[in-house]
């Protein structure tokens, strides 16, 4: 017989976080553009909505640092989306800039946050 007594557990768990951004055309990191964190940057998602489990395992994230290195990412995609079976292909080009704040980067910033940076 197991004779149990309730204590509290305590678990490590370890993510994947983000520490930085590279091209994924050039490799330049992406850097912020000035001393304040402020980043300009782009982000290409390509996916399907053909009909089946595999249309949400379909998409790919990619980081660009700049509309000529996001413009060959979807230049790349259309150019090889005849060469699949799938029949809708999509390509979102999303322009970033993320404020953040030394230590707390990946954090959102909170309303007073934002108000200071006016």
């Amino acid at each position: 017989m197991r004779v149990t007594e309730r204590k509290e557990v305590v678990k490590t768990t370890y993510e994947d976080v983000i520490v930085g951004r590279k091209c994924d055309v050039c490799s330049k990191p992406i850097e912020p553009i000035d001393g304040n964190e402020n980043y300009h940057y782009f982000v290409v998602t390509t996916h399907h909505h053909d009909w089946g489990n595999d249309s949400c395992e379909s998409y790919e994230h990619y980081d660009a640092c700049c509309p000529e290195c996001a413009l060959e990412i979807a230049e790349n995609y259309l150019h090889n989306a005849y060469k699949t079976p799938y029949n809708s292909r999509t390509i979102e080009i999303e322009h970033c800039r993320s404020l953040h704040a030394g230590s707390d980067r990946g954090r959102p910033l909170t309303a007073l946050e934002l108000t200071e940076l006016d």
